[in-house]
């Protein structure tokens, strides 16, 4: 199907590994291709849930930096104390 896309391949490679349903409809396809479309279907991309992934990203360089901070300071007070 690749090779045979009037589109050419480039316009299935853009959209590779994405829900690609938008751009299908927007450009109109013929009943021919909603036709193939069938045959060459092969699931449903579920939306992953962010909420805990923007935490985790930022949670563990926030936790990191708050330890060497503590750290530095301690050593910083010790230093002086000593």
């Amino acid at each position: 199907l690749l090779f045979q896309h009037p589109g050419g391949e480039e316009v299935l490679l853009e959209q590779a590994g994405r829900d690609a349903t938008e751009s299908f409809e927007d450009v109109g396809h013929s009943t021919d291709a909603r036709e193939m479309l069938k045959q060459y279907y092969i699931g449903e991309i579920h939306p992953v849930r962010t909420s805990w992934l923007f935490w985790s990203t930022w949670l563990i360089p926030i936790f990191g930096a708050l330890v060497i901070g503590l750290m530095y300071r301690y050593y910083m007070l010790d230093g002086r104390t000593s």
